[in-house]
């Protein structure tokens, strides 16, 4: 939970690197929470608030973590030396958000280490 906990704590900061750990803790705890609201919020309320398959918890969550979830995943592709647009690019994106990052220090800073 550390790992979640300092993504936050970097809420809008794209300097830096993030391990995997706290690239893959941030962003599987944030889609547990997501689907909980989802399905939680269907349970109770019906289909009938329903908006485009979405309800207005999971857009509210979405909206509160969409800002955090970026910057982490940009930290994290500084953190294998490539920038954060590297990100947009479906497949190749999440394999390199599996790689180590690189041991020495790159031009982002030291190497992420907690």
């Amino acid at each position: 939970m550390k790992y979640y906990f300092r993504a936050w704590q970097k809420y809008i900061t794209f300097k830096g690197r993030a391990s995997r750990k706290e690239y893959w803790y941030f962003t599987f705890i944030n889609l547990a929470i997501s689907l909980t609201l989802h399905f939680g919020s269907l349970h109770l309320l019906g289909q009938e608030e329903v908006i485009l398959n979405q309800t207005i918890a999971d857009l509210s969550y979405l909206g509160l973590v969409l800002m955090p979830l970026i910057c982490v995943g940009v930290r994290r592709m500084q953190d294998v030396g490539k920038t954060g647009w590297h990100l947009m690019i479906p497949v190749y994106g999440i394999w390199l958000a599996c790689l180590d990052g690189h041991e020495e220090d790159n031009k982002n800073g030291p190497k992420a280490t907690y």
